[in-house]
């Protein structure tokens, strides 16, 4: 059977494009932040650590995150004009 090909506006094409994109990053960052908050976190109590009231482990995770989605995720979308 054929594929359907559907032609789409170039403004509805980025649109779907950043969504796409955005989703993928937000998912991505947040399963890797959890995973360190539930795994690394409570094993050596890092999720206790404040400094002036700030718990340290938001940047820590954050960080850390970014550094393994710049390193080892490539982020793409179906939408990318072509």
């Amino acid at each position: 059977m054929g594929r359907l090909v559907v032609q789409m506006n170039r403004n509805t094409r980025r649109t779907l494009h950043f969504l796409s994109v955005t989703g993928v990053f937000m998912t991505t960052f947040a399963i890797l932040y959890l995973v360190q908050k539930y795994t690394i976190g409570l094993l050596f109590s890092l999720n206790d650590i404040k400094v002036y009231g700030f718990p340290v482990h938001i940047i820590l995770y954050s960080v850390i995150a970014l550094l393994f989605m710049k390193r080892f995720i490539k982020i793409s979308s179906p939408y990318i004009d072509e």
